[in-house]
């Protein structure tokens, strides 16, 4: 698993940078701003490390967090500025998602196998998709593509449900399960319904607005969607199945248990009315 993460890390990334200082206007720029980022993911590791040494998968815990300021930040810039937006959100993408990379790389065992699974695949993906997003953009600079970074800040920014939830869950483990449970679905309905925001955001304008970056980035957009939704019910499932088993098995135990009580109350009742009859021979007697 360690190399595939490896291989997946090194293919796509050197993909996503052959399409950014290739296809980018502003390719240095994005670079040194994702370093930038890259060095605040860091040194808020650090921080996290200093101030909660007892704090388990400190690693895990401080991905999801920085996760939910990435879309937080996605959020904040678009709504000051969609040109501002536009300038900035690929280094903000680039850095965050580079720390977890290097995370999943070096520090192996603090991250586990599921996490290192889907991250792999999920970032693989979205290095793949945003840079075909890169090529695809030159050709439609000069249009009004303002409903496009729209969709894309709802569509990124969907994440920030479950960043949220697994922040908590990181902090608070001991959280009851059913609880829990409970959350991640409201949380999996929740992140679909922003998701699906963002795929009505061609129907805001006139269909001469459409171009060709707006339908790759909705066909890729559906693409690494289908990846997230795909693990998400997986775990889900497998959630409500171990409630349904501890169900079944806390059903067993109590019928069990008053079988039990119902087997001692008849040795009682046999015994004492064994008793009895004793009694009443040695009365006859």
């Amino acid at each position: 698993m360690h190399l595939t993460t490896a291989l997946c890390f090194v293919t796509s990334t050197t993909f996503w940078l052959v399409c950014l200082f290739r296809y980018h206007p502003n390719a240095w720029y994005v670079f040194q701003n994702a370093f930038a980022i890259l060095a605040v993911c860091f040194v808020a590791d650090n921080t996290v490390a200093c101030l909660a040494p007892s704090l388990k998968r400190r690693q895990v815990v401080v991905h999801y967090f920085l996760g939910w300021v990435q879309n937080l930040l996605y959020i904040l810039l678009f709504v000051a500025s969609p040109s501002r937006f536009e300038k900035v959100w690929t280094s903000l993408f680039f850095g965050y998602y580079l720390f977890t990379w290097i995370m999943m790389l070096t520090q192996k065992a603090e991250f586990f196998f599921m996490f290192r699974l889907f991250y792999t695949i999920h970032h693989a993906s979205a290095f793949f998709v945003t840079g075909s997003w890169m090529i695809v953009s030159p050709c439609c600079f000069l249009d009004d593509n303002v409903f496009i970074y729209r969709g894309i800040v709802i569509w990124l920014s969907a994440e920030i449900w479950n960043d949220g939830l697994n922040t908590f869950r990181g902090i608070w483990p001991k959280t009851d399960k059913n609880v829990l449970r409970r959350m991640k679905t409201v949380v999996f309905v929740m992140e679909r319904i922003h998701r699906s925001i963002a795929y009505f955001q061609p129907l805001t304008v006139p269909a001469t607005q459409h171009n060709t970056l707006m339908w790759v980035v909705l066909g890729t957009g559906l693409w690494n969607d289908t990846l997230d939704v795909s693990f998400q019910l997986k775990s889900l499932c497998k959630h409500y199945r171990e409630a349904k088993q501890q169900s079944e098995e806390k059903r067993r135990g109590s019928h069990l248990e008053v079988e039990v009580a119902v087997e001692e109350k008849e040795e009682v009742m046999t015994r004492n009315a064994t008793a009895e009859t004793e009694s009443d021979i040695v009365l006859d007697a």
